[in-house]
């Protein structure tokens, strides 16, 4: 993904887990092979108890990942060589790693890019977006053993949000570019009480900033774009 700024500069340094997360979650790695990733994924994967590490150099080598212990390679196919075929990529590192959830990002989205993707062995297809919720879904799909293709989001996870009826009208105003004391005014509450329902938003959509969360509110159905 190239919209904003690389976690990670040097392609040789991993974004460790939070601290008090199980041994086990710690051990899941996302390996992405990319110029650079949205700072939101850290925040995201942070949540989940898995570690990142990207690789800017786009070396695409099974011995790293198997050194490195990854679960999961996303790799950014726009980055690729221009002589390089994606769906043959694709296939080779299947077949190089068969234990591996391999996805990909691309701004192609047509039909037959897609099959063909999937049908080389990707388990997770990611068109780019100027927000990071379609990757997390594409890693949530992998974890529980789905296939995942970018788009509307499913009942399934749309079910997985549930907010109240006030978080929702609160929601919608910060759609909308209120402040919170314009949402204050209109819902005749407080700022703080607007700061308490923002907080509890952000933490049920897995949110760090108002962007995020309503990009996500958006991908999930919660509120209209």
């Amino acid at each position: 993904m190239t919209e904003g700024s690389p976690v990670i500069s040097n392609h040789n340094t991993a974004i460790q887990t939070a601290p008090g997360l199980g041994e086990a979650a710690a051990q899941e790695l996302v390996l992405v092979y990319s110029p650079g990733v949205p700072p939101q994924l850290e925040h995201w994967l942070r949540k989940r108890g898995m570690r990142l590490h990207v690789n800017e150099a786009m070396s695409l080598d099974p011995n790293e990942v198997r050194n490195l212990g990854a679960r999961y390679v996303y790799i950014d196919l726009d980055a690729l060589p221009a002589d390089r075929n994606p769906i043959e990529v694709v296939r080779n590192l299947r077949a190089q790693l068969p234990e591996v959830k391999l996805g990909v990002m691309t701004h192609r989205s047509d039909d037959a890019m897609i099959r063909g993707l999937t049908e080389a062995g990707a388990v997770g297809v990611v068109i780019k977006q100027p927000y990071v919720a379609d990757l997390v879904f594409s890693l949530q799909a992998a974890q529980e053993g789905r296939g995942y293709i970018s788009g509307m989001a499913t009942e399934r996870e749309r079910a997985a949000v549930q907010i109240t009826a006030r978080e929702r009208e609160v929601l919608e105003l910060m759609a909308n570019g209120h402040s919170n004391q314009s949402i204050g005014e209109k819902l005749s509450i407080s700022v703080k009480t607007v700061e308490a329902h923002r907080a509890r938003l952000f933490k049920k959509l897995g949110a760090s900033n108002v962007a995020d969360a309503v990009l996500l509110a958006i991908r999930t159905g919660l509120v209209m774009p």
